[in-house]
């Protein structure tokens, strides 16, 4: 074990505190609301506050690391650095998370301190997000989507997913030395080679999640615009699903097509 200098350790134990005192707790009780379709505006800035500033804390684990990097460069790079999931805001999920906090911090952006996002999303106030049938929409210039699922979920999971149990753990995630891995539950189960697993994986393939929002059957994202366009259901589909050898396994009596 690396003896790490005292304020590279208490950076990185500053973010375990973060992590597990504020920011999990209180995307727990967003993710409940995301579920029952009951989300606040107020639970939303909330969580996108928390979420906004476990870049601060990461970024003084870097600084007392000796890496040297302007805030809004690092906010800029922290989806590609920390992989942010999901296409429909590639590489921006966390640009938008902090313009969107300072909205509401000021009220609404400078266009003089934010050039390149006025100029790709619009103006960005606090009035962006808004409460609509139990989601949280945003509403930019054209964008119309669930800010909680397409954003907030896909950012959180990105800072959470890891088992950091040291504070070398943490050190290496910012140092984007942690290897990205998005295994899932679903994923575990379609690797399985366990007949008794057969129906559950026709369960999952038949009935696969958007790739966007992570909903199934509830997909609305036809209901979204992105960059002016119309949003639409893509399954997450999982190319090397063998459909011929899971009936197999499900009934001997199946014989594939020729």
């Amino acid at each position: 074990m690396t003896l790490l200098a005292p304020p590279l350790a208490l950076a990185c134990t500053d973010y375990r505190q973060y992590l597990r005192a504020i920011l999990v707790p209180a995307m727990a009780e967003l993710e409940a609301d995301i579920e029952s379709r009951q989300v606040g505006l107020h639970r939303v800035f909330g969580a996108n506050l928390f979420v906004a500033h476990a870049v601060d804390y990461i970024q003084a684990i870097r600084k007392a690391d000796g890496i040297d990097e302007g805030r809004g460069g690092f906010v800029r790079q922290f989806d590609r650095l920390f992989s942010v999931e999901g296409t429909r805001l590639s590489n921006r999920k966390f640009e938008l998370i902090d313009a969107i906090n300072n909205a509401l911090k000021h009220i609404r952006l400078d266009p003089k301190r934010y050039p390149a996002l006025e100029q790709h999303y619009g103006p960005i106030s606090f009035q962006s997000l808004f409460e609509e049938n139990g989601r949280v929409l945003c509403i930019l210039d054209g964008y119309r989507f669930d800010y909680a699922r397409v954003v907030l979920q896909p950012a959180y999971k990105a800072l959470t997913s890891w088992d950091f149990e040291t504070v070398e753990d943490v050190l290496e995630f910012a140092r984007d030395n942690t290897p990205i891995s998005h295994w899932s539950a679903d994923d575990e189960l379609m690797a399985s080679d366990d007949p008794a697993d057969a129906i559950d994986q026709m369960i999952i393939a038949c009935n696969p999640s958007c790739e966007h929002c992570g909903e199934a059957d509830a997909c609305c994202c036809a209901e979204f615009t992105y960059e002016g366009e119309q949003g639409r259901f893509e399954p997450l589909l999982r190319t090397d699903f063998d459909f011929d050898s899971v009936m197999a396994k499900i009934s001997g009596a199946y014989s594939p097509r020729t």
